[in-house]
């Protein structure tokens, strides 16, 4: 398998994120929001993946007084279950914990690869909002991780609310 970079995203990353985003979300982030977050916003950080050579996803995480807030992580279908995913959730943990004792995040309740994967990586449930998402009212799970190290290695069930 070709090896995943993951680096800082710059601006001319933001029309393969805006297409990766059309791609997989309902209601996806306009080209505007993410240009946002990638030049003008002091308290983002936004990552890209590359596998051979193209964009293979993003993730986007806010920092705010000591708490990385997890945005989104999207993947390209071309490059699903190539492992893109999981990288991008690990490089953003690991940029957080330089600053952060904790990461925040909510999914989609019927989001089960999200959420196996959040629990595979030390998240837990902390909560529901219900309602949460205005495409179908479906409820976000509301997940948090500590950075300070002492959640690796839990073996975490989903049991959801």
């Amino acid at each position: 398998m070709a090896e995943i970079l993951i680096r800082k995203a710059a601006l001319y990353d933001v029309p393969a994120i805006a297409r990766i985003e059309r791609e997989s979300f309902v209601t996806p982030w306009s080209a505007e929001e993410i240009t946002r977050d990638i030049v003008k916003n002091d308290r983002a950080y936004v990552a890209v993946a590359e596998l051979d050579g193209e964009t293979a996803g993003y993730a986007d995480m806010w920092i705010i007084s000591g708490e990385a807030q997890l945005y989104n992580i999207a993947v390209d279908p071309a490059f699903r279950r190539h492992e893109v995913g999981i990288r991008l959730l690990e490089h953003m943990m690991e940029v957080a914990s330089e600053t952060c004792d904790i990461m925040t995040l909510e999914v989609r309740r019927s989001n089960i690869p999200a959420l196996s994967l959040y629990a595979a990586k030390g998240f837990r449930q902390t909560g529901i909002r219900k309602n949460y998402y205005e495409d179908n009212h479906e409820d976000a799970v509301l997940m948090d991780r500590d950075l300070t190290g002492s959640s690796d290695g839990l073996e975490v069930d989903i049991e959801i609310i």
